[in-house]
């Protein structure tokens, strides 16, 4: 029986294929097959930003994870159960495989849920290499800092129910994936003392800048971070 093959999630970060790290080019140029979530649409963006990067990944064989956007917590259990099982098939026969996420492999992940359970099984090296998060690329962008002395920073789920109650704590906030909430965010941020500013698909050819936030029309694109910052 061959040894098992590594399995490695790979962060290619934000959307501009020149902010993937060295170490994601390397595991990408090497791995036989590249792991993609899938979510219902043919454009996958993960493996877009790494074949501008790394051109040898076109000629990867290709491990397609169906990743439903949907609530269903049985739903979703069933699909990241599928998933690692297809992961695992492709390891037992020996070949490395690398899952691709956009950002970091470590925050609000598709990764995630897989990497715990091929790490469950306890028979597979597991390997995350990190990547650029979409905040810092969007602090950037705004050429602005995320923290000040003293003081936290705090990353929201754009839909998180507690949303209101987080905006009180004190620290710079960031809310991630938050395009369809900023009517509500700037409306709850009436009278207080902040700073908010959007990015919208920063690095990607869509990127829109939106430096005040109640310039904001309309639900925005799911790949959105929005940045408050206490004034003063």
């Amino acid at each position: 029986m061959s040894q098992a093959g590594r399995f490695y999630g790979v962060g290619v970060g934000p959307g501009d294929p020149g902010l993937m790290t060295l170490g994601a080019a390397e595991v990408i140029r090497a791995c036989p097959v590249l792991a993609v979530p899938v979510s219902g649409g043919e454009t996958i963006l993960a493996l877009e930003i790494a074949r501008q990067a790394v051109p040898e990944a076109a000629e990867k064989e290709l491990l397609r994870l169906d990743f439903p956007m949907v609530r269903d917590k049985d739903r979703l259990r069933q699909s990241h159960d599928a998933a690692a099982a297809q992961v695992m098939a492709v390891l037992d026969a020996g070949k490395d495989v690398a899952m691709l996420n956009l950002g970091d492999p470590s925050l609000y992940a598709t990764y995630s849920p897989i990497q715990e359970r091929v790490l469950a099984a306890g028979r597979y090296e597991v390997i995350t290499i990190p990547g650029v998060p979409s905040f810092c690329a969007v602090a950037a962008r705004l050429n602005r800092s995320l923290t000040k002395p003293h003081l936290p920073v705090h990353i929201i789920p754009g839909g998180y129910p507690g949303v209101e109650e987080a905006l009180a704590a004190p620290g710079t906030k960031v809310l991630m994936k938050a395009g369809k909430e900023a009517a509500r965010i700037h409306a709850l941020l009436k009278g207080r003392p902040y700073t908010a500013q959007m990015v919208t698909a920063c690095g990607l050819p869509a990127e829109e800048v939106w430096e005040d936030l109640s310039q904001v029309e309309g639900a925005k694109s799911y790949f959105c971070t929005i940045l408050l910052r206490e004034e003063g």
